[in-house]
């Protein structure tokens, strides 16, 4: 998870950057609007990667879970 938290938060972080640099009077509710559709996109995306991992059983947990129930 925390790898995940960083990549969305460097993402933002240059998100900011181009758009302070194209207009250096930015609106805060631009960064805080840019700042929610980045951690939106982060959990859908890692979400659904989550779910895609969960069902081809790759999770560590599932797979000590699935052997269990086929003995």
């Amino acid at each position: 998870m925390l790898p995940r938290a960083v990549v969305v938060l460097l993402l933002w972080g240059a998100t900011y950057w181009i758009l302070t640099a194209l207009s250096p009077e930015l609106a805060p509710s631009i960064v805080y609007i840019t700042g929610i559709s980045w951690v939106l996109a982060g959990a859908v995306c890692f979400g659904y990667l989550y779910r895609l991992r969960k069902e081809m059983g790759l999770l560590p947990n599932q797979a000590a879970s699935t052997k269990q129930h086929q003995t």
